[in-house]
């Protein structure tokens, strides 16, 4: 039980001291917990609400299997991203740290489904078979300038459509299901183009799609091509958020698991909110039909929101049909002293009310007390292109920093991608790893060379026999190429011989003026000059002590957040700043619902809560999408603690309200979903009040 806590002063409110969770039902949720982490049955399926300790209960595992004997090497955990992957492999080195199996909890494999069947189809040898060398999945940037264009080339299609067409295919082997092609969109034409396009495609650019590697991996041990014998050791199988496993998924699970090994599966059905991804929640709520012989386990203690946070919530998502049965209860609602929360829901009458407002509000919070933890402050929104701009310009003109929600990649830009380009050509040259997609990224990018040119140099080396990463490597382009293609294939030998020489430890001191050089020789000419503004910006921005080994992974970081986490470092480890005597400032958090999964905040502001928006009006016409959309308000309101504070306008004009109806004025009611929470509105002109931030940072100084 740990000793109550003095609140800091800097919250500019009186000191108060933080609650005692009941010690009774905390004891009996952490007992719930281990009795899930030690079971022995051959399969276990823990439920676990939001905030109810699934991830703790995931280190308990871990650390029972390795405390009870099992070998390490033998102990395998999957997760959804590589993001929670990392997190998940920290948190259980945590844990494990003050437990006997500290040492060995080192040699556990943790890792995404998509590099454990990469790791598969490697050690089988099976992408000697299928690919040059090991693929590289295709990025966003890469799917839409090399592969679709290609692919619209190759069937006479538009990009649009052929980005349709790609799609397809990916749900086909996503679902396990081979008719989901044939719908009425996809013409059987398209299909055997598709067909006849792909596989040679890829083997030229050694790359694959995002849900191939899985779909080859089940595959292949269907058809016999990978032997159980040959698939890992396995001992005990722990797969994190299992709701939001797709069919494949789930078989590629099922294979692993058929040799013996222990399955543990833990996630909530009422989180599943990836249908983009055809995540299928029917996985775990059937996992007991699947397996016969599992037990069930469900946590329902809930140590992250407030009652009052989460009982409307709770109350909206029953409405969802098929559902696995669940009582969460808040354990502060009999804590000492008690702590309550608050959800509230306001109404406007226009957007920019609303934006206004919901700034109004961070401010006075961060006023009253939250200074220095405004990362603690979330707002969370449905549709970044109907709703970031209304409020970041609120927020703006308070004058109050905020991290964005992830948007466009940095290496979207021509020119940065470019530079990312030959940064992986230059690791290419230096490690032997050969990286064929970057060099036909770079080949797209040069100046005056179309996507004609470039899809013809393919082309050609499918047809005289010609390795693609090696055509590079050649002393001179080969005969057999136009007076066009020759030209470019030479402008890309002669980058890559200029860049032979770098080595990954160079700074950009070191490197500045070689990449100038490069980059004017893949935009040369007048009108090509343009594109390197947004890298002689961004350069002018680093350290110079920056190594080329950072700057790649300062372009693969995912937001500006981890940029600056990247900054930092390099900044300390060339003693360009100390290392901070306290943290770096913190800034609001603006994320997407989907971008808000596995996080929480203090406050969380939910604006736009409108039928139309939140459920959008493709859901409304859509059961099934209607029902995801429940179980995505039902996600972004669990992720409050303190307070939720919902608000919809009456009133979107503009460019919000043709992006909604193509009229240049929609007039929206309050979304179904607060009707379900049984929460009322109430009409608003103003953001908190400073007595109402007071109550909220009374009740965070609780938590």
């Amino acid at each position: 039980m740990p000793a109550p806590v003095t609140v800091l002063s800097s919250l500019r409110h009186p000191i108060l001291l933080a609650c005692q969770l009941p010690p009774a039902q905390r004891a009996a949720a952490e007992q719930r917990q281990w009795a899930a982490a030690q079971d022995n049955a051959p399969q276990i399926r823990l439920v676990a609400g939001p905030g109810t300790g699934k991830s703790k209960t995931i280190e308990k595992r871990v650390a029972h299997v390795l405390n009870t004997g099992a070998t390490p090497q033998h102990v395998y955990v999957i997760s959804f991203t590589v993001a929670s992957s990392k997190e998940l492999r920290e948190r259980i080195a945590a844990f494990c740290a003050s437990q006997p199996c500290a040492a060995a909890a080192a040699a556990i494999h943790v890792s995404t489904m998509h590099s454990l069947a990469l790791r598969i189809l490697r050690t089988a040898n099976l992408l000697a078979v299928l690919y040059p060398h090991n693929p590289v999945v295709l990025d966003d940037w890469e799917r839409r300038n090399i592969y679709d264009l290609e692919l619209a080339n190759a069937l006479g299609r538009t990009p649009g459509r052929a980005a349709e067409i790609r799609l397809a295919h990916d749900a086909a082997w996503q679902t396990l299901n081979p008719q989901f092609i044939n719908q009425a969109a996809i013409t059987q034409p398209e299909i055997q183009g598709f067909n006849a396009f792909h596989p040679t495609r890829t083997n030229l650019y050694s790359c694959v799609l995002p849900g191939e590697l899985v779909f080859r991996c089940v595959e292949a041990i269907r058809l016999g091509q990978i032997q159980q014998a040959q698939l890992p050791n396995i001992e005990h199988l722990i797969v994190d958020e299992f709701q939001d496993l797709n069919a494949c998924d789930q078989e590629f699970v099922s294979q692993l698991a058929a040799n013996g090994a222990v399955l543990f599966i833990a996630g909530d059905d009422d989180q599943s909110i990836y249908s983009f991804r055809h995540a299928d929640p029917s996985g775990i709520v059937n996992f007991n039909v699947r397996y016969p012989h599992s037990t069930t386990h469900v946590l329902d203690e809930c140590f992250r929101c407030t009652p009052n946070v989460l009982v409307p919530a709770s109350a909206m998502i029953t409405a969802n049909p098929g559902r696995l049965a669940k009582n969460i209860i808040s354990l502060y609602q009999n804590a000492a002293p008690p702590v309550m929360g608050r959800t509230l829901v306001w109404s406007f009458p226009t957007e920019q009310d609303e934006a206004a407002a919901v700034a109004e509000s961070c401010q006075r919070l961060i006023n009253s007390g939250m200074g220095g933890r405004e990362d603690e402050i979330v707002i969370l929104i449905s549709d970044s292109g109907l709703q970031l701009g209304t409020i970041a310009q609120a927020l703006g003109n308070l004058g109050l920093p905020y991290d964005p929600p992830r948007g466009a990649a940095l290496t979207d830009d021509d020119g940065i991608r470019a530079v990312y380009c030959m940064l992986r050509i230059a690791k290419d040259l230096a490690t032997a790893q050969p990286d064929y997609v970057a060099h036909r990224a770079l080949l797209g990018l040069l100046n005056g060379v179309g996507m004609t040119t470039a899809k013809g140099i393919a082309d050609a080396c499918v047809g005289h026999q010609q390795n693609f990463h090696d055509l590079f490597r050649l002393p001179a382009p080969p005969h057999w190429l136009t007076a066009r293609q020759s030209g470019a294939v030479g402008r890309i030998i002669a980058i890559a011989n200029a860049v032979a020489g770098w080595q990954m430890a160079d700074t950009l001191a070191n490197r500045g003026a070689d990449i100038a050089q490069q980059l004017a020789n893949v935009f040369n000419g007048a009108q090509g000059q343009a594109k390197l503004a947004p890298w002689n910006a961004l350069i002018a921005t680093l350290p110079a002590g920056m190594t080329l080994e950072e700057l790649l992974s300062f372009f693969g970081a995912d937001t500006d957040a981890d940029r600056r986490v990247i900054l930092d470092l390099v900044n300390q480890r060339i003693g360009a700043a100390p290392a901070p005597a306290a943290p770096p400032p913190k800034r609001l958090r603006i994320l997407t619902m989907h971008g808000a999964k596995g996080l929480s905040g203090k406050v969380v502001f939910i604006p736009s809560v409108e039928q139309g928006i939140m459920p959008s009006f493709r859901a409304i016409h859509a059961a099934g999408l209607l029902i995801e959309h429940r179980r995505l308000f039902y996600v972004s309101a669990t992720r409050a603690m303190a307070a939720c504070i919902i608000s919809h306008s009456a009133q979107h004009t503009g460019a919000s309200a043709f992006r909604l109806r193509q009229q240049p004025r929609v007039m929206l009611p309050r979304s179904q979903f607060l009707n379900e929470m049984g929460v009322a509105s109430v009409n608003r002109g103003n953001g908190l009040t400073a007595a109402e931030a007071n109550q909220i940072i009374a009740d965070i100084a609780n938590l």
